[in-house]
């Protein structure tokens, strides 16, 4: 995603920057025209980038998005299936021996004819591929009845024009083989457009006529696709989308699903997406009179239920497992994995601990995957609103324009550090007495901190370091030693890091008293005074100091 974005934000940022060069060369400035431009370039880009990853505008997979890649457009001519047809402009190759020995290149004229020396012509216009060579030569052997024999098949086929349609992302008139395939043809075209275009209604027609109606589905799902065999002129439409529905969780193939019916039963989906071995219900989420209501059914019994446009579907696993892996780490002398019984809490995993001499066991942290996911996911939220805020930013004069797209530039820089950072997902434990009653989870990460006398000092300051604890400083004396603040300091909002993890802004901190283990965070302050968006800088580099311990700076 990161990348993704990246790329929006250069295309973007760099049309601005040529409409500013273009707009000095102009006694008045259409600002209104610029901004629109932006936007709609912006959107443009946004989809594009989308759909190259197989996903809708609002970041949903797409069932059947990645057939168009370019696979399909880039095959070349690969010979003829059996029903193929013979059409005008085909090119036969045909070997005669015996008694009479010639080898042919012949062309379908326009009256579907081949033309064989001493025989005449030959009518093979409409005749399948697998008939060609009797045909051909029961006309031979009219004519020379005995000791001649030949061989003739289809080299190549006439080049058609077909027109693309509908919903793909390019529309236009494209070249092929009258033997290429409906998805040659929608892949030279760019694909199905994945906001709008439908996978299970596309028509080719001929002369205004339905010659054939195709269900991407059934290719996807067995493999089936219909053989076409293009004329020039004939016409791929691709209809448009008529309902959804996401099935997600424990399936092979995650995505939107469409349907053309009001209702689909979920088998029909679930056949598509392919719920994993370990699956065992299914969870319906169902806008219902304004409301969403969710209903739980176990798999076997659910295949009959009709699905409806917008429903959520989830694949889940009800197994309880009977034991969890506890990993144990810092200061401590017994193993550093426990295997516990499900349903196990926190004092549970601290009573079967060997501590050293050195460990603080009252200090543990406590570390969860499903926490650090969640935080990525608030901190990637907060990032994204702040790039989608920078990107739509209007600007009013040429000179607002110049000075807002170096800005940008900034920010993207610092959104793109951001989306690198990585949440520890601790757990505070700010009530030891509580905290102990916590249950834990497969996977967690218990840390037992060493008993220290040491304070760290870090962030921006000049000299950020590690000082003995002296019980008669205050967070200010242990900053002057550190250097004092950088220039580009927030002195009134310091991060206080406790040794158990828990964080506390002390504000300027100056009558606060650290504790031996105690860090002392100094964040970076964003210049507000030439940065739109200071104050949601601000917030994301605390949210980030409280989830990953890092500073980034702009």
């Amino acid at each position: 995603m990161k990348d993704l974005w990246k790329t929006i934000f250069l295309v973007s940022a760099s049309s601005l920057f040529m409409l500013s060069l273009a707009a000095q060369s102009s006694v008045a400035i259409d600002t209104t025209s610029i901004d629109d431009l932006k936007e709609a370039e912006r959107n443009e880009e946004i989809s594009a980038i989308s759909e190259s990853f197989g996903l809708s505008s609002d970041g949903e997979p797409v069932f059947g998005a990645q057939l168009f890649q370019g696979d399909f457009k880039d095959l070349s001519f690969s010979g003829f299936n059996p029903e193929y047809q013979v059409g005008i402009g085909d090119k036969i190759q045909a070997m005669v021996w015996g008694a009479l020995q010639l080898e042919l290149d012949l062309t379908v004229d326009p009256q579907g004819n081949i033309f064989i020396p001493e025989v005449g012509p030959i009518k093979v216009l409409g005749v399948r591929n697998a008939d060609l060579n009797e045909v051909i030569s029961e006309k031979v052997k009219r004519v020379f009845s005995q000791n001649v024999e030949i061989y003739a098949n289809l080299a190549s086929a006439q080049d058609v024009k077909v027109f693309v349609s509908g919903y793909v992302t390019r529309p236009g008139l494209y070249q092929g083989f009258a033997s290429d395939s409906v998805l040659y043809y929608l892949d030279r075209a760019g694909g199905i457009d994945l906001n709008r275009g439908s996978f299970i209604d596309i028509t080719v027609k001929r002369g205004g006529k339905i010659l054939q109606k195709l269900d991407l589905y059934e290719f996807l799902g067995s493999g089936t696709l219909p053989l076409t065999q293009f004329q020039d002129g004939d016409s791929i439409f691709v209809g448009s989308i008529r309902n959804t529905a996401t099935v997600m969780g424990q399936v092979s193939n995650p995505a939107r699903f469409e349907f053309i019916d009001d209702q689909v039963p979920l088998y029909q989906l679930l056949e598509l997406a392919t719920p994993e071995a370990t699956a065992t219900h299914v969870s319906i989420k169902r806008q219902l009179r304004g409301r969403q209501e969710a209903f739980f059914f176990p798999l076997d019994e659910a295949r009959e239920i009709p699905i409806e446009a917008e429903d959520e579907v989830t694949v889940t696993s009800r197994h309880v497992p009977e034991t969890i892996l506890v990993t144990i780490t810092g200061e401590h002398e017994g193993e550093g994995q426990q295997v516990l019984t499900y349903g196990a809490i926190l004092a549970d995993a601290i009573a079967r601990i060997r501590p050293s001499s050195r460990s603080d066991i009252n200090s543990a942290q406590l570390f969860r995957e499903s926490v650090a996911e969640r935080q990525k996911q608030l901190l990637n939220q907060m990032l994204d609103n702040l790039e989608r805020t920078t990107l739509n930013a209007r600007s009013h004069t040429l000179e607002e324009a110049q000075l807002r797209l170096q800005e940008s530039e900034m920010i993207i820089r610092f959104i793109e550090r951001g989306r690198q950072v990585q949440p520890k997902g601790q757990v505070l434990l700010d009530n030891p007495q509580a905290a102990k009653d916590i249950f834990l989870e497969d996977g967690d990460v218990i840390y037992i901190p060493q008993k220290t006398k040491l304070v760290t000092v870090y962030g921006e300051v000049k000299f950020p370091n590690t000082q003995i604890f002296n019980p008669e400083y205050y967070i200010k004396e242990y900053i002057e030693k550190a250097g004092g603040y950088t220039d580009n300091a927030e002195t009134d909002e310091i991060i206080l890091i406790r040794k158990n993890g828990l964080v506390e802004n002390v504000g300027t901190g100056r009558w606060v008293e650290p504790l031996p283990g105690d860090e002392i965070f100094v964040l970076p302050k964003p210049d507000d005074k030439t940065l739109q968006f200071a104050k949601d800088i601000s917030t994301i580099l605390y949210q980030i100091a409280l989830s990953a311990r890092v500073v980034i700076g702009l």
